[in-house]
């Protein structure tokens, strides 16, 4: 597979998942590396309730760097995103899933309007070992459910976003001391994301290299 510059080298699977919920099976998109072992692994929640091409792109890229990415699809009511969220985590945990050592902790990433859901699964889920999240609010309500897990943290937003309270975000500190901010100067919201109008080159790649550091440092190593 050739691939560009920064982007990693695993050989990779990916593609659409079925993720069994009992009786119902919710979608999603899985990408991890192809190679004997199991891999670190992320769910990723991004701002629409189905995996868009950018957000398929990043969990391409996480795996080329050695870490599985799932994102899940969704209605997008609350009780059907959480139970989406749940049924994502326990299939990823699952000890029969032998490419990913998600059983022994794994990490949850958040674009935007995802990070409800996934704080959501922060506070419900001990076996969340990192929490990061991308052009986000951490409000009140949001930072309540992640404090107590005392887990690690990235925070990266942009105060050109006039859709995230950057400020408000930062006030957040000392009750996440574990948690590091990244703050652009500028970028307009959807930095992040190759399909937004606000896209920039410049802002995604470090987006990007930080939160592979990141969840290389915080998530178990391949086994």
């Amino acid at each position: 597979m050739a691939v560009q510059l920064g982007e990693g080298t695993e050989e990779i699977i990916y593609g659409e998942a079925s993720i069994p919920a009992g009786p119902r099976t919710f979608g999603g998109y899985l990408s991890r590396p192809d190679g004997v072992g199991e891999w670190p692994t992320i769910l990723i929640f991004g701002p629409m309730s189905k995996p868009t091409s950018s957000v398929k792109n990043i969990c391409r890229i996480f795996a080329r760097h050695g870490i599985a990415a799932l994102a899940p699809q969704f209605e997008p009511d609350e009780a059907d995103v959480r139970r989406a969220a749940n049924a994502a985590a326990s299939f990823i945990m699952n000890p029969a899933a032998d490419w990913s050592s998600a059983e022994f902790g794994f990490g949850v990433l958040a674009f935007e309007g995802g990070v409800g859901v996934a704080s959501n699964l922060v506070q419900e889920l001990a076996a969340v070992s990192a929490f990061a999240t991308v052009g986000s609010a951490l409000d009140r309500s949001i930072v309540e459910r992640i404090a107590p897990s005392g887990i690690g943290g990235l925070y990266i937003g942009s105060r050109g976003d006039e859709g995230s309270d950057v400020d408000a975000s930062l006030d957040a500190r000392d009750a996440l001391p574990l948690t590091t901010f990244a703050v652009y100067p500028d970028g307009d919201a959807g930095f992040w994301s190759d399909d937004s109008p606000g896209f920039s080159q410049e802002r995604f790649v470090d987006t990007r290299d930080r939160l592979i550091g990141f969840f290389g440092l915080h998530l178990p190593g391949r086994t």
